[in-house]
């Protein structure tokens, strides 16, 4: 009989409820198109009507779309904030979600007949070590900072928040990496290291346990993700802060999607 700890079992459930997560009708399997708004009408390809931004996201169309299931003729308008998404129109069963990115409008597609989506057979992922779970120390920045990245974008930079350093020791090597807030007094810190190209994607992130109230916090790094960038070339996740970058190979998490 095969004797299942408890650490497996709770890595396997959470494992499977991601890639549940990942393949829903318009999760981020199913996306399709990326498209910055022009500043005057203009054409997409695969969308009808005629599409801008200035202050707001712009339609003009004589039908083929709705809102809220009513039909769109004539011009709608919406705006997010920076980072921030709509699910805003449909275009028959593909979705038309409008973001903002570096302050710039641009549209999504997601189908959910996307052949991302189709084949998707699950996420590959490093077998579960619990040497990879190690306690770290959290160091509160006095106040946020504004810190621009890279993302997954040649033309696109972003701003991440960060809220303070991580330091955690790894493979003989003490680190300290710029964090950002997740929910319920977690972190989010993303990095690099040296799987990154081969065995997995260009970076990854991981999102830490709940900070003690000496400052200490636990960090799986089992549970590291694969950010959206990694499924679909239409991602605009942005990098992991300069300094982020790990010298050794963690072998540990999800993998590369091939």
């Amino acid at each position: 009989m095969t004797v299942v700890s408890d650490l497996e079992l709770d890595w396997q459930t959470w494992h499977t409820a991601r890639e549940r997560d990942l393949d829903t009708d318009y999760g981020w399997l199913s996306v399709v198109a990326f498209d910055w708004l022009p500043a005057t009408p203009a054409a997409i390809a695969g969308l009808p009507g005629q599409w801008w931004a200035d202050e707001q996201a712009h339609v003009t169309t004589a039908g083929g779309l709705s809102l809220g299931g009513e039909p769109v003729h004539g011009t709608v308008s919406a705006s997010v904030p920076e980072a921030g998404s709509l699910s805003w129109l449909l275009h028959r069963n593909r979705l038309v979600e409008l973001v903002l990115r570096g302050g710039r409008y641009a549209v999504r597609q997601r189908d959910p007949e996307a052949a991302t989506r189709t084949a998707f057979d699950g996420v590959p992922a490093f077998p579960l070590d619990d040497a990879w779970a190690v306690t770290g120390y959290f160091s509160p920045y006095p106040k946020a900072r504004r810190v621009e990245v890279a993302t997954a974008r040649d033309d696109l930079r972003q701003h991440i928040t960060a809220i303070g350093a991580v330091h955690v020791a790894l493979g003989g090597t003490a680190y300290e990496l710029v964090a950002t807030a997740a929910s319920d007094s977690r972190l989010n810190v993303a990095f690099h290291d040296r799987t990154n190209g081969e065995e997995t994607a260009p970076w990854r992130t991981v999102t830490t346990g709940p900070v003690e109230r000496d400052g200490s916090v636990r960090i799986d790094f089992n549970r590291t993700i694969n950010l959206p960038f990694a499924f679909t070339a239409y991602g605009t996740c942005p990098a992991p802060a300069p300094g982020n970058r790990l010298g050794l190979p963690v072998t540990a998490g999800e993998k590369k999607v091939r």
